[in-house]
């Protein structure tokens, strides 16, 4: 059956047609799955004040220039001066500690000038609890060392048994992976019962370490009620309220109350956004509770923002906590992965059914032309109609190009928390080598061999026979039986992943530098070519150039 050219121009126009459709199919898909999170109304109520942490973060650098401005006031006193630099420690507290600190310290050089005993052992306590916050216990503990005990009145012992009990507590925590032993770590309870003691029952102070006892007993379901009572007569704005909402979530963590424990995390991340609050832990506490695939894209932004006001407040504790809080990045990564992969494949698909449907365009465009020179005008016509779908194809294309490049950055990323979770799964095996029997230690560190292995070459599936490509035919590494990775191939992975020091490899694989050394010593011995630039050479594998 032959067509005439009328025929032919309306099959044309409906292959043009469907085209256009697919290259619209192809450029919304490309825009994201638009699957929303199952705790979608918390968070977008979060995502809005964040909106405004800028504004927000103004509202608090002018407040603290205007109490700046009043120790330049004619005729202020060194007194007046004292209490000023107390405000401004107040306000930078939770902002920025260098800046906490120099108030302090402004505070003591100004009591010492005034011959105030009482009011420099005040800033010294202040000092003492703002380095233990902060994580500088050498620091802190150097201040304790210099107060005079005898000297203070009844409110500043209270405010010296909490610094201390806080200090003791902090510390412990600090160290609780390593063999260190916190001196008089046994007088935490003492402590917080001399504050209970020499506290009303109503204030802040007590109700607070009356919760925390709670939680540290297990005694969830009273702290559960006592704290929810504590934060209903707190306001919205006050940084109590942050720590208290922050705590409640914790409790309903440990309740397995899931979506309260986000409910109160999102509440306490926003308490601490709305005053300017740098120094915190719930945005990265609800950064790690949103471990389904749909939630990564938050996930991360959060966890980034948490970092860059961990650098902005610039505390060493802070950073650490964040950096230990990611197990959660190992299962979000592969689902990632997963998404990726499937998202290319439909890429793929309707790129390559565009590029068949432009074909048959251009095979029909040069008939029309051979068929009908008299119809010079009309051939034109579909001449520009033909540019114009080339473009739009070649649009998609950059599209597509585009998307590849941010997923191989966002890649690259996710490989550095992978990097760093192997690192956290290696002092979480320290952890427990002190509390478990030796058979059940070399269980876990086989669990956490195939754990490494697993997460490796899901992200390099051909890592083996890329690594092997590169080394001469006698020096190829054979796997035993059941093997996916043996002890050369784990080293040279975290080379891949940019784990170069031999003793971080060793610390993390449990063996001695030495023997990382030799390890690394006899593969390169067995490179093809070039054995000084192998180990660049490995890290380039599975690489875009």
């Amino acid at each position: 059956m032959y067509l005439n050219v009328n025929q032919m121009t309306d099959i044309a126009m409906k292959i043009r047609g469907l085209s256009a459709v697919l290259v619209f199919c192809f450029l919304a898909l490309s825009c994201g799955r638009g699957e929303k999170s199952r705790y979608e109304e918390h968070l977008s109520r979060l995502d809005a004040t964040l909106g405004m942490a800028d504004e927000y973060v103004r509202a608090k650098e002018q407040k603290i220039s205007t109490i700046e401005n009043m120790l330049h006031s004619r005729g202020v006193t060194p007194m007046q001066q004292y209490h000023i630099y107390g405000q401004l420690y107040e306000e930078y507290f939770a902002f920025q500690f260098d800046k906490a600190k120099d108030a302090i310290d402004n505070q003591i050089s100004l009591a010492d000038k005034m011959g105030e005993r009482s009011l420099k052992d005040d800033a010294m306590l202040d000092k003492a609890l703002l380095l233990t916050n902060a994580g500088f216990f050498l620091e802190a503990s150097q201040v304790f060392d210099v107060l005079d005990t005898l000297a203070f009145d009844e409110g500043q012992m209270v405010a010296w048994y909490n610094a201390r009990q806080k200090f003791l507590r902090d510390y412990q925590e600090y160290v609780r992976s390593s063999e260190f032993i916190v001196p008089d770590a046994d007088k935490i309870k003492l402590y917080q019962d001399k504050v209970l003691a020499g506290t009303p029952s109503t204030s802040p102070m007590n109700r607070h370490m009356r919760i925390l006892r709670m939680i540290e007993g297990r005694e969830f379901e009273k702290a559960y009620e006592e704290n929810l009572r504590f934060i209903q007569s707190l306001d919205p704005s006050e940084h109590d309220y942050a720590v208290q909402t922050y705590w409640q979530g914790f409790i309903c963590e440990n309740l397995e109350k899931e979506e309260e424990n986000l409910y109160w995390w999102v509440e306490s991340a926003i308490s601490d956004i709305k005053g300017a609050v740098k120094d915190n832990a719930s945005l990265c506490s609800v950064a790690i509770k949103l471990d389904s695939p749909e939630d990564t894209e938050r996930a991360f932004k959060y966890i980034r923002i948490s970092l860059d006001d961990a650098v902005y407040y610039n505390a060493k504790l802070r950073k650490v906590q964040i950096a230990s809080t990611m197990p959660w990045i190992q299962s979000a990564y592969t689902e990632s992965k997963e998404m990726q992969n499937r998202d290319r494949n439909r890429y793929f698909i309707f790129t390559v059914a565009a590029a068949l449907l432009l074909s048959m365009v251009s095979f029909l465009s040069i008939s029309f032309y051979a068929k009908g020179r008299r119809s010079a005008r009309e051939i034109r016509k579909k001449t520009e109609q033909l540019a114009e779908y080339n473009r739009s194809i070649k649009e998609a294309e950059d599209n597509l190009r585009k998307t590849n490049y941010d997923l191989i950055e966002a890649n690259a990323a996710k490989e550095e928390y992978l990097g760093l979770f192997l690192s956290m799964c290696s002092g979480y095996l320290d952890k427990l080598k002190k509390s478990i029997t030796r058979d059940q230690y070399d269980a876990e560190l086989k669990n956490f061999y195939k754990t490494f292995d697993t997460s490796f070459l899901s992200l390099y599936p051909s890592f083996v026979e890329d690594l092997n490509s590169l080394l001469k035919e006698d020096g190829r590494i054979v796997l035993k039986e059941g093997e996916m990775l043996n002890t050369e191939l784990r080293i040279f992975a975290l080379i891949k992943l940019g784990i170069t020091q031999s003793s971080h490899i060793a610390s993390l694989l449990r063996y001695s530098v030495n023997t990382i050394y030799n390890y690394r010593a006899q593969i390169k011995n067995a490179a093809r070519e070039d054995r000084d630039n192998f180990e660049e050479k490995v890290k380039k594998i599975g690489s875009r150039h």
